[in-house]
């Protein structure tokens, strides 16, 4: 009986944990849904009563669109990368959860960095404010795994490359977006396309680790 009354125990403390971690889960989509959609509430619809004035509207506000599919492109990279790695965890300890909310306090943040590129011109000073936060952002998801992977708070069956190294592809991405503040001065609003080519960057450090697009960062 005592036997037995010890794996329940066990059974009940590993659910408990498990429970914990989706409600972690849970909060973090649920902000990141609420993010993601205010970035819409701010963008101006353009006026006019014929095609060339609505075109025109369009063309006026050309910046902000493009800040809101920037944003919203930003978003959604780092929840895929959040959905990607948290399927596989099993417990949240509390550096953990400080840790996630750190992260979604720049996801929360990102309608209002928004604002600083969503100018005619962008300058040098807004782009690095952008761009800074993405850093912090990428950065701390990096902390997050490699926390996960110290403290064993992956489930059973999770890919090894994952533990291993599945911090090191937001650390490469993060470091691309810092790299991009000093290049503004030479390639100006060029410097955006930094931004389009980490993706790419990171997958291929993922595939060279042997991180498949099932699981990668």
């Amino acid at each position: 009986m005592a036997e037995a009354s010890a794996h329940e125990t066990e059974d009940e403390f590993a659910s408990t944990e498990r429970g914990a971690a989706e409600r972690l889960i849970f909060f973090s989509d649920a902000v990141v849904a609420i993010a993601i959609t205010l970035l819409a509430i701010d963008l101006q619809v353009p006026q006019g009563d014929t095609a060339a004035e609505l075109a025109a509207g369009f063309a006026a506000n050309r910046p902000e669109y493009l800040a809101f599919l920037i944003s919203f492109a930003v978003i959604a990279r780092h929840w895929i990368s959040h959905h990607r790695v948290f399927r596989y965890v099993g417990r949240a300890s509390l550096p953990l959860t400080w840790l996630n909310m750190l992260w979604l306090l720049i996801i929360v943040l990102t309608p209002f960095f928004t604002r600083f590129i969503a100018e005619a011109h962008v300058d040098f000073a807004r782009f690095a404010v952008y761009a800074l936060a993405e850093t912090l952002q990428i950065g701390t998801f990096a902390a997050i795994v490699a926390v996960l992977g110290r403290t064993r708070a992956y489930i059973p069956g999770t890919p090894r490359q994952l533990v291993r190294y599945g911090w090191v592809p937001s650390a490469i991405t993060g470091f691309a977006f810092l790299v991009s503040v000093p290049l503004f001065p030479l390639l100006d609003l060029w410097s955006f396309a930094v931004w389009v080519v980490v993706p790419f960057i990171g997958d291929r450090v993922t595939n060279a680790l042997g991180i498949t697009g099932r699981y990668a960062v």
